[in-house]
């Protein structure tokens, strides 16, 4: 009796709600596998909504939100109604709303596989912009990227048409593209902000040379990124280098504005400076004050100090590396030796070496247990054969002194 109403029940429940699913591409099967689930939980309708729960939240985990958006939407509004004909003890209805549920799940993963051959291209430009980091580094374009990426899985579900190359073309093109600006945004843009600064602080005029110097490689490591963007080692040298050449144009531009705003006072406090600084350094190699030269002669001296220094500490550690490499050559040969020995034995006859049993003869080592009966030191035991002494029992026949007790009479 339950099962008649829950199918006429049914029935009346995908055609009232045929027009939130007309966007979806219209699938024969889907009436008939939303029955058959229903029909499969026999009137438990707590069993129904269990499973369907358990599914849309697995399915949500699985990123299916972006693979099949109507399919979650319409699955979200089934579960909500299974939800509040469980609390009204309407089980039929729950029942079929959770059998909904679960159905339009099973399509849903169905439409993610179609995306994931449809659109192949786009998922692996997608997965390489995240692996940069590009929704956080560059949201906005990504975003709008990624929407691209959703209208064109929205017409996969809707089934209207098929998706052209050319569709998925200049989509990819879009994607390309963010991943230059995401490269440029981490590696160039700095360098880029830096000689801005620099620019502003008049380093064009109070470092002209150095800042020229930046300015070149920041324009030139511009367009060595965009043409070879793909290469990532070559993007990240190039473009610190860049910006290490912006920040040394910025410090000399500030370092000399400074030192044209000296007067005599001033530039004697700035001399001192510097060899406090200079000083510094001899402190930290425990090197002697040098400060009685001049400056150009103290960076000279502190330099020499830290290359003597250098050298106490690489000759050992080189003639130890030298050692061990020696080591590590002999061991190699001594293998090498032992591996030709074996082969060697192994190439002899198959004859000859059952014939070699002689070589197991040559137990004469074995026979040479002629050391073996050096336990002649073992026929010692001759002294084991002084048991004579226990034949001297006779002493036992020595009883005689037993026979004194006639004295006693």
């Amino acid at each position: 009796m339950l099962r008649p109403l829950l199918l006429t029940v049914l029935f009346t429940s995908i055609l009232t709600t045929g027009c939130a699913s007309k966007r979806l591409a219209q699938n024969e099967s889907y009436d008939l596998s939303a029955l058959e689930k229903a029909s499969e939980f026999e009137g438990d309708s707590e069993k129904a909504l269990m499973e369907a729960e358990v599914k849309y939240e697995a399915a949500l985990n699985a990123d299916m939100n972006f693979y099949a958006p109507l399919h979650i939407i319409q699955a979200n509004e089934a579960l909500a109604a299974a939800r509040i004909a469980e609390l009204k003890g309407l089980q039929s209805e729950s029942i079929i709303a959770s059998a909904k549920v679960i159905t339009l799940l099973q399509f849903a993963n169905n439409n993610k596989q179609k995306v994931e051959v449809i659109l192949k291209p786009l998922l692996q430009q997608k997965l390489i912009l995240e692996q940069l980091n590009s929704p956080r580094v560059l949201p906005d374009e990504f975003e709008d990227s990624l929407e691209e990426i959703k209208d064109l899985i929205t017409k996969i579900e809707e089934g209207e048409k098929d998706i052209t190359p050319s569709e998925i073309e200049s989509v990819l093109k879009d994607l390309n593209q963010l991943e230059l600006d995401t490269l440029l945004e981490i590696h160039w843009q700095p360098a880029q902000e830096t000689l801005d600064k620099a620019e502003d602080e008049d380093a064009d005029k109070f470092a002209p040379k150095t800042f020229l110097v930046a300015e070149t490689l920041v324009e030139k490591t511009e367009e060595e990124i965009r043409l070879q963007y793909s290469n990532r080692e070559l993007v990240s040298e190039k473009g610190l280098a860049a910006l290490r050449s912006a920040q040394h144009a910025l410090y000399v531009a500030r370092d000399a504005e400074q030192l044209l705003k000296l007067n005599n006072e001033k530039a004697e406090e700035a001399v001192l400076r510097f060899e406090s600084l200079l000083a510094q350094i001899g402190v930290t190699l425990k090197a002697q004050d040098v400060r009685h030269m001049a400056l150009q002669d103290q960076a000279t001296a502190l330099a020499q100090n830290a290359e003597t220094q250098a050298s106490r500490l690489i000759v050992p550690l080189q003639k130890r590396i030298a050692e061990l490499e020696k080591q590590l050559s002999y061991q190699k040969v001594t293998k090498g030796t032992s591996t030709d020995v074996v082969i060697k034995a192994l190439d002899i006859d198959n004859s000859e070496v059952a014939e070699t049993p002689e070589a197991v003869e040559t137990p004469e080592a074995v026979e040479t247990p002629e050391v073996v009966e050096t336990p002649e030191i073992v026929e010692a035991p001759e002294v084991v054969e002084a048991p004579e002494v226990v034949e001297a029992p006779e002493v036992i026949e020595a009883p005689t002194a037993i026979e004194e007790p006639k004295t006693t009479d």
